[in-house]
Formats: structure tokens, C-alpha cells, sequence
């Protein structure tokens, strides 16, 4: 009798519960870097679901990066069930300089500005109150921008570490300048890395360090939407790499099967760079050179596309020398995310490349002790990296409540 009770209790509970929430906006949110616990807390007349699946609207998130460091959202409210023919779009962007709090009460007034057609049609209007701002002036003149789009960002950092036995610590710093305008985007970007670690065995020190400075530079221009031109620099020294000095020039041109402008939601694209490398070295390499200057060039074809069930991107490069073709080096990549069906996701990456173009390897090899403390660079014909993850979930398709404690 106890157990009839207490199962007809729990019956009742959920039925009143399923009544409650059939009256309520099921939303999935389908954002990864969105601070899903903040809008848990501070948005209205909604239920979260957990899949896709279940809701009355799909809230999907893309982004790109925007020439002032920030990012450019663009989000798609797709309708379901009863809603399924309300569809509406969003697109607004932050700044390098916009806070996190800032940027999460940006996203929360466009998630209740993209929800407003389903609240009215939840029967909910007069919950909504809107409020407008004034129209500009006519006698008020558009800001001029001082900078001209220019963007210029310092940044520095160390770290450190140790026990008795070893420490090791890492100092390094980077400036970055850009210009991004609809035809044109240049970027410079500079650094300096300097990675120290000792290790103490009896009374004897064992030393890694690592030293490398470089400077990159494009400059890009827009000849159509699907096609654009560029020159790239780079220059810099890397211990590491046996480059006292090293440089190269080289143009390039890029043609994107898909317009530009949806390059955040489908890409295919093939680019080909070609221009002379030089290098200064250390030490004399395995050719018997200290240093040279060389033609080299490349290729490259990718594609990506983003959708509600999740996301797919790959790309495959090729590179040689053009006086000994035969020192090339080729590269694939393959990333993915995807829903397969409710609860159940799935995540593969996998990577994989040949390298027979190491001209700058030390003609006297590396030690014992300089492999394992990876000091400098050594001869490897491929290089792969790959990873699988898989999670399915099941049970309460809500989840709407925020419970903090305990996670500090």
C-alpha cells in the first residue's frame, strides 16, 4: 500500500509538471562558448531542453572574428512544432575591448529580441514591453573613426614552475596591428619566446632552452566575392630549428567556391602561394649549407561547413622546393562534431603529414640528451595525430535550473 502511494504521488507530481511545462518555450541552445548558466538564470518564460529534438526552437550560434578583436555573431532562431513557421535572424558584433559581463548582456538582449515572435505566439504578449530608441538627429553628423580601422594589441605573459628536482619557466610577448576594410585586410603580427628548464641529477645541471622571435605580415585584397589576392612575409630565428635567420617573400591567390560572406556557415576553397625562402644557420646543415636562399611553393585545399547537426572541416596542403622536388612536405586534417541522433554525439579529429623537406637539420645530429629534452629539431618522415569522443545522454530533457554550490 506504502509503495502504490508513493508511486501515484510521484505520477501526480509529474503530470502537474508536464502540464506546466507544456505552457512553457522550449528552447535548445546550441552555442559552445556561451555562458549557458547565465541565460539559464536571466532568461524568461523558457524551458532549456537538452537536445534539439525536443524544443520549440533551435537557437543556433556562428562566429567569425572581427577586425577589432572581437567577434561577429550571427544567430538563427528556427521554429518547431507549432512554430515551425517562425524564422529569424541576428547578427551583431562586440569589440577586442568588450568585458565578459558586457558581452554576455549583449547576447542575452538578442536571444530575447530573436524570442519575441514566439513568445507572442505562446500567448505571452502581454508580458513584452518594448522600448525604442530615438532616431539620429538631423543635424547630428556620423563619428568619424580617428584610427581608420587600425587596431593595435600588446600582450605579454610568463610562466613558472617547480620542485626540488627541476623548474622550468617561460617568458614571452606579442604585438599585433591590423587594418580589416571590405576590400582590403592587412595584419602584422610580432613575438619573442624564451623557455628555460633545468634539471638537477646528483650534483650536475641539465639545461633546455629554447629561443625564437618572429614577425608575420599579409596584406590581402578583395578582387570579387570569390576571389582574392595576397602577399605574405615572415621573418624571424628559432634554436629550435637551426635558423639564425630566416625569411620569405611569396603572393598568393585564393578562390572560394561559396561567396565570402557565408564563409562563417559552407567554405571550399583552393589557395596557391609561391616565392623564394631564405635561411641563415646555426650550425651546417645535412646538405652542407650555412646558408640559402631557395623557391618554394604551396597548396592548399579546405572546406568547412556548419549546420543545426553539427559541423564538419578538412583540409590537405602540399609543398616543395622547385629546384629538388622531391623535398616536399603534405599535410591532411579532418575535424568533425556531429548529432547523430537525440542525446547521442559524436567527435572525431584526425591528422596526418609526410615531411621529406627538413633542409635545416644540424649536419652533427642531436644526442641522447637533446631528443629527450627535444632541444632541437629532428629528422622524422611523418608526424600524426588523432581523437575520438563519443557521449550520449538520456533522461529529463530539461534542464533549465542552475545549481552553483560546490563549484568553485
Amino acid at each position: 500500500m506504502k509503495k502504490v502511494l508513493i508511486i501515484t504521488l510521484l505520477l501526480i507530481v509529474n503530470f502537474a509538471n508536464a502540464q506546466k511545462n507544456e505552457k512553457t518555450l522550449k528552447i535548445f541552445l546550441d552555442c559552445e562558448y556561451c555562458d549557458t548558466a547565465h541565460y539559464k538564470q536571466e532568461l524568461e518564460y523558457v524551458e532549456f531542453v537538452r537536445d534539439r529534438k525536443y524544443a520549440d526552437v533551435h537557437i543556433f550560434f556562428t562566429t567569425q572574428n572581427n577586425a577589432t578583436n572581437g567577434d561577429k555573431y550571427n544567430i538563427e532562431f528556427t521554429g518547431k512544432n507549432k512554430y515551425k513557421d517562425i524564422k529569424d535572424n541576428l547578427i551583431f558584433s562586440t569589440t577586442g575591448e568588450t568585458t565578459t559581463e558586457e558581452k554576455r548582456e549583449i547576447i542575452l538582449q538578442n536571444l530575447r529580441l530573436g524570442l519575441i515572435r514566439y513568445w507572442i505566439a505562446n500567448g505571452l504578449k502581454d508580458k513584452i514591453t518594448l522600448e525604442l530608441k530615438s532616431e539620429r538627429k538631423a543635424d547630428e553628423k556620423e563619428e568619424k573613426d580617428p584610427w581608420n580601422k587600425w587596431t593595435f594589441r600588446v600582450g605579454a605573459r610568463g610562466w613558472f614552475n617547480g620542485q626540488e628536482s627541476n623548474y622550468s619557466r617561460n617568458v614571452n610577448g606579442n604585438l599585433t596591428i591590423k587594418q580589416v576594410k571590405e576590400k582590403n585586410k592587412f595584419s602584422l603580427r610580432l613575438g619573442i619566446n624564451n623557455n628555460k628548464s633545468v634539471y638537477k641529477f646528483d650534483d650536475e645541471e641539465i639545461i633546455s632552452e629554447r629561443k625564437s622571435s618572429f614577425i608575420y605580415a599579409n596584406d590581402i585584397y578583395s578582387v570579387s566575392n570569390h576571389l582574392s589576392l595576397g602577399m605574405f612575409v615572415n621573418a624571424g630565428n628559432s634554436l629550435y630549428s637551426n635558423k639564425a635567420f630566416y625569411y620569405s617573400i611569396k603572393p598568393g591567390i585564393e578562390y572560394n567556391l561559396f561567396d565570402y560572406k557565408e564563409s562563417e556557415k559552407k567554405s571550399v576553397y583552393i589557395n596557391y602561394k609561391m616565392g623564394y625562402v631564405f635561411n641563415r644557420y646555426y650550425e651546417e646543415t645535412v646538405f652542407n649549407k650555412n646558408e640559402e636562399l631557395l623557391w618554394q611553393h604551396n597548396l592548399e585545399l579546405g572546406a568547412s561547413l556548419v549546420e543545426k547537426w553539427g559541423n564538419v572541416s578538412g583540409y590537405i596542403t602540399y609543398r616543395s622546393y622547385l629546384h629538388d622536388t622531391t623535398l616536399n612536405g603534405f599535410r591532411t586534417s579532418f575535424d568533425t562534431s556531429l548529432r547523430l541522433f537525440k542525446g547521442f554525439s559524436l567527435n572525431l579529429y584526425a591528422s596526418y603529414g609526410l615531411s621529406h623537406d627538413q633542409i635545416n637539420l644540424r649536419a652533427l645530429g642531436a644526442s641522447r640528451e637533446d631528443i629527450l629534452l627535444q632541444k632541437q629539431q629532428i629528422k622524422s618522415g611523418y608526424s600524426y595525430y588523432g581523437s575520438v569522443g563519443l557521449s550520449y545522454t538520456f533522461g529529463s530533457i530539461y534542464n533549465t535550473i542552475v545549481n552553483p554550490r560546490f563549484d568553485l
